[in-house]
């Protein structure tokens, strides 16, 4: 059983349950107006204002109107946080609606007050539960078995304790370093226009199509540390050296690295991260990379699932020359998964994004649209890669004199053999294929690339 579908029927089956130490017998006439509980761990004295507050709220959560707690409560807590049984309210209208952060911050003052309140107990261990921070959840669960609770309150205990003891345990931390080789031939190494005349000018041959053979090495890692079964923290880099042997003027080596954290909670998932890289071209400083990647995702059933991606970052460039390419990215993905077995999953995606120029005389400032659909497959040690994209870039500025819109147009298919000879050992082919269609015939070109990559991932 994973932690999402624990949270969900536990949390259910608690709404009322939870709160066992609102016995709803609040003692208002007694003197120094003293509210005491049927159970006697809690006892708080409070001024009249503070007594219908607090009234009113528990009045609001019995009523199953725990956001309007919440907007009543959370106002007041620099003024009333101490308060044990104002901060055990608050800390049950935050895990009612969502915000289980603030709801362990209340119930951890509110016990801090009053060690024995039973009901601050029982809703901090739901709290630690619904997060997945089981080893702070179980103590609390066993204590509360130990104070004697009502039969009913006993049994959800115990559920929720057989619950955490299925949970499978956390997965060790995971260092994997690999390195790959891989050699192969692209028609267009420069990504440049087969025309040598552009408005009555010859090009210098640098800018224009150079086929060559290419060899490229590369080596790197990938780090995983999950804190439990739903939520991973991972970190990887990749350092690479690309040598055109008939285009060495746009020999490229590329170090990046990549930091962040993966999650699920039920049938929500998504990631948060931080990702750059910092390229050279031809050994000299070319351009960087800094930004930031988020997704949100929900599983819809067993085979379909949707997700949100945004990501924002800078890209720079080093040679003043240059200086008219950088811009503030932001790209953006709508997407739609379908797995139809454990090895073979579909995706589709919608994107769009856009580039905005530093420099306020660049013409690189753009919007963009386009759509990928994706596959993977697999049978024993062979896996078959596939995507096919379409991307639309529409120019703010003019170039020589006109508008540029390009439409590019990707195809990718990759066969990886695994363990071939021995463990951690594979062997990928691949085909590339890109057509770049542009209004400006400078930019106007197609790139064939066939390769085969050697990778070794020790295990």
């Amino acid at each position: 059983m994973n932690r999402g579908d624990n949270s969900t029927t536990m949390a259910a089956a608690t709404r009322t349950t939870g709160r066992f130490a609102i016995i709803a017998v609040l003692l208002l006439a007694l003197p120094g107006a003293v509210f005491a509980q049927a159970d006697n761990t809690l006892s708080i004295e409070a001024d009249s204002d503070t007594r219908a507050t607090l009234r009113e709220a528990e009045t609001l959560i019995a009523a199953q109107r725990s956001e309007d707690a919440w907007s009543l409560l959370s106002p007041l807590e620099a003024t009333l946080a101490g308060n044990a049984y104002f901060d055990y309210l608050l800390g049950v209208s935050a895990l009612d609606t969502g915000r289980r952060g603030n709801a362990i911050f209340a119930l951890q003052r509110s016990l801090a007050v009053e060690p024995r309140f039973s009901g601050a107990k029982m809703e901090l261990a739901r709290a630690h539960f619904e997060i997945g921070d089981f080893a702070q959840a179980r103590p609390l669960f066993v204590a509360l078995l130990g104070e004697n609770p009502p039969p009913s309150v006993r049994g959800v205990l115990g559920r929720y304790i057989d619950a955490i003891d299925r949970v499978p345990p956390t997965p060790a931390p995971r260092f994997t370093p690999f390195v790959e080789l891989t050699s192969g031939d692209d028609s267009n190494a420069n990504g440049s226009t087969a025309d040598e005349q552009f408005l009555g000018f010859t090009l210098n041959p640098e800018n224009v199509e150079a086929d060559s053979p290419f060899l490229e090495g590369a080596a790197g890692f990938n780090w995983v540390v999950p804190s439990n079964v739903n939520q991973t923290w991972y970190t990887s880099g990749r350092f690479s050296h690309r040598r055109n042997e008939d285009a060495t003027f746009v020999d490229a080596t590329i170090g990046s690295l990549t930091s962040g954290m993966t999650w699920r909670r039920g049938e929500f998932f998504g990631h948060i991260g931080g990702e750059g890289y910092v390229a050279h071209r031809d050994d000299e400083p070319n351009q960087r990379y800094l930004g930031v990647d988020l997704g949100l995702g929900r599983q819809l059933s067993d085979q379909w699932a949707v997700s949100l991606g945004l990501r924002s970052g800078e890209v720079n460039h080093y040679e003043s020359t240059l200086k008219a390419l950088d811009v503030d990215r932001l790209l953006y993905t709508i997407g739609l998964d379908y797995r139809l077995s454990a090895l073979t999953e579909f995706g589709f995606d919608l994107i769009g994004g856009r580039d905005t120029e530093d420099l306020d005389a660049s013409p690189y400032g753009n919007s963009k649209v386009g759509a990928r659909l994706s596959f993977t497959t697999g049978r024993g040690n062979m896996f078959l890669f596939g995507s096919l994209g379409t991307l639309t870039t529409d120019y703010d500025g003019q170039f020589f004199g006109a508008p540029r819109e390009d439409d590019q147009l990707t195809a990718i298919l990759a066969i990886e053999f695994r363990d071939v000879g021995f463990e951690g050992l594979s062997i990928l082919p691949s085909l590339r294929y890109v057509d770049n269609e542009s209004d400006v015939a400078l930019y106007d070109y197609d790139r064939n690339e066939i390769g085969v990559t050697i990778r070794w991932m020790p295990q």
